[in-house]
């Protein structure tokens, strides 16, 4: 049994793989305390303070010798200062709220005994693929694969940019492009798709709790037969969200730069941002919603049952007899229970985990860089009423 998994409560999603343990010789993380603060202020002064640094040196970080000077370029801002930042920090908000989904499974009444060693073995598999090599030699992969494209990009790139220097057969990368190619984009997408990874081990863990058998009550306060707390898990993506989207705004502001963005194509890659992130954070409970669908289903059947007989027996108490069918049998001794709160309270049953509640605060996360677009381009008055609609307001 691992420092990290005591009857599946101890649910870390942030630890464990060779760049958690590189981390670890390199005392940028301890067993006990991913230090996110410092992990994030190194890892974006790595990406976005030398290139900057470079491109001082060279005269293009700001003022008349680029028309795109560094500091006024969104690309860099987006993916080497905030993403960059944000991802390091949203790994300890992320590991801290699914720790306690996981252990809510554990410590409440909802896994009867038998199911306990099933969703403990579920916790260890998870576990094993976190600490599994492949996910960060794959995250490498394409993040090096993904820097090949960039520098191919940047061959097109004007004379008049932070990212070129005059060569013998015209603009070359500049010192600070190389450095934003080899080490600052590398790091982003090697980042980013590590967090897709886990988020899949996540996805697939939920997959295998889904399929066990659970103490679910129809008439459960929360409204998901006691399984509201697992839908609750999109609000610990805030920090990674804005992250990602930081990114795909700073393409959008480029377009609305050079005028090939209209207010109306913003609004509709906000709302298919939108649409994109209620899918990534939905997929992962389609497990749920069954079990809670087909739940509901026996839930409404069994108390239409009982109703049925509950209602007989009081008519058989009013007129000596049922009006009809009539069995002749003598009325039954011991009472049953009215099942009428049950059913209404199955009927208001929502299989559907990701509520309102969930989602309008990833959704502004997700959101909020592209207002920042939009408010130059667009009155705030008129934004407003956008976003309501985007937000399911």
């Amino acid at each position: 049994m691992t420092e990290d998994h005591k009857d599946g409560q101890q649910f870390l999603i942030a630890r464990g793989g060779p760049f958690y343990d590189l981390q670890l010789q390199a005392k940028l993380v301890r067993r006990q305390d991913l230090k996110p603060a410092l992990r994030a202020a190194l890892f974006v002064a790595l990406s976005w303070g030398v290139p900057l640094l470079l491109s001082l040196l060279a005269g293009t970080a700001f003022g008349p010798l680029a028309e795109r000077p560094f500091l006024l370029d969104p690309g860099p801002w987006a993916r080497f200062c905030v993403a960059n930042g944000l991802l390091v920090l949203a790994e300890t908000q992320i590991e801290n709220n699914l720790r306690q989904g996981v252990r809510n499974f554990f410590s409440g009444p909802l896994l009867p005994e038998a199911s306990r060693a099933a969703a403990s073995a579920a916790v260890a598999k998870a576990l094993r693929r976190r600490n599994a090599p492949a996910g960060d030699l794959v995250s490498l992969f394409l993040a090096i694969v993904s820097s090949f494209l960039l520098y191919h990009n940047m061959q097109d790139q004007p004379l008049a940019s932070w990212a070129a220097t005059a060569g013998p057969e015209g603009p070359t990368p500049s010192l600070a492009a190389w450095w934003a190619v080899a080490v600052s984009n590398t790091l982003f997408w090697f980042l980013a798709a590590r967090a897709f990874w886990r988020h899949i081990i996540w996805s697939m863990l939920l997959a295998d709790l889904s399929k066990l058998e659970t103490r679910l009550v129809a008439t459960h306060p929360d409204g998901h037969a006691g399984l509201g707390f697992v839908g609750q898990y999109p609000n610990a993506y805030v920090l990674f969200t804005v992250a990602v989207s930081c990114v795909i705004a700073a393409s959008v502001t480029h377009e609305v730069l050079h005028g090939s963005f209209t207010v109306t194509a913003i609004a509709q890659v906000m709302g298919l941002w939108l649409a994109l992130i209620f899918a990534y954070f939905g997929i992962p409970l389609a497990g749920f919603i069954s079990l809670l669908a087909n739940f509901k289903k026996r839930a409404l059947r069994a108390a239409s049952e009982r109703g049925t007989d509950f209602q007989r027996q009081v008519e058989r108490k009013t007129f000596g007899k049922n009006l009809v069918a009539d069995d002749g049998k003598a009325m039954a001794d011991d009472e049953l229970g009215d099942p009428g709160k049950f059913y209404d309270a199955a009927k208001k049953l929502s299989p559907m985990l990701v509520t309102r509640s969930t989602l309008v605060p990833v959704s502004a996360a997700a959101l909020l860089p592209f207002v920042a677009v939009a408010i130059t381009q667009l009155p705030i008055k008129e934004l407003v009423p956008v976003l309501k609609r985007l937000l399911l307001l």
